[in-house]
């Protein structure tokens, strides 16, 4: 009998983790460079450069928003779990982690879908940055992809959560 394949075995699910470094080492990168850049050309130079802040500004949001992806789906982003501490009994434990996560998918459903609005109505406004013109739904689409890719991430978390609490893993 062939043995079922993970979901974590596929090539998307691990191009998707590749790009997700990526884009965490490349942003990172930028943000330090723009950052002491900016600190060179104003405390050295006397000199200020025009519109970094627009520029940093993409770069920090997604930085942020991809760092949370990559929080979910390691499942290190913060939780208030003090009931965790008093349950001893292990089954208890597992049905607490499957409410904490189911509530976590319902609230990243939610959030992905106000995302998705304003995503659109980034797209439909056309508005642009004031120095360098650059449209700003650039710096709105991590909100967007960022809650998604969260939801993903958090429902193959719930699919887990439930295979454990049944005893299937």
């Amino acid at each position: 009998m062939k043995e079922k394949k993970s979901i974590t075995d596929s090539s998307l699910w691990k191009g998707l983790l590749l790009l997700q470094r990526w884009i965490l080492t490349i942003t990172s990168i930028l943000a330090v460079l723009i950052i002491v850049t900016s600190v060179v050309m104003r405390y050295v130079f006397k000199s200020d450069l025009f519109g970094i802040e627009e520029i940093l500004i993409i770069v920090a949001f997604w930085l942020y928003f991809i760092g949370g992806v990559h929080g979910s789906y390691e499942r290190s982003h913060i939780k208030a779990d003090l009931l965790s501490i008093y349950i001893k009994n292990e089954r208890a434990k597992l049905i607490l982690s499957f409410v904490e996560t189911f509530i976590t998918c319902i609230v990243a459903i939610v959030l992905s879908f106000w995302g998705y609005k304003y995503f659109i109505w980034g797209i439909e406004m056309g508005a642009k940055s004031p120095g360098w013109k650059i449209p700003l739904v650039i710096s709105q689409s991590p909100i967007f992809f960022g809650f998604v890719l969260m939801t993903f991430y958090f429902i193959y978390h719930l699919i887990i959560d439930f295979k454990k609490m049944k005893g299937e893993i």
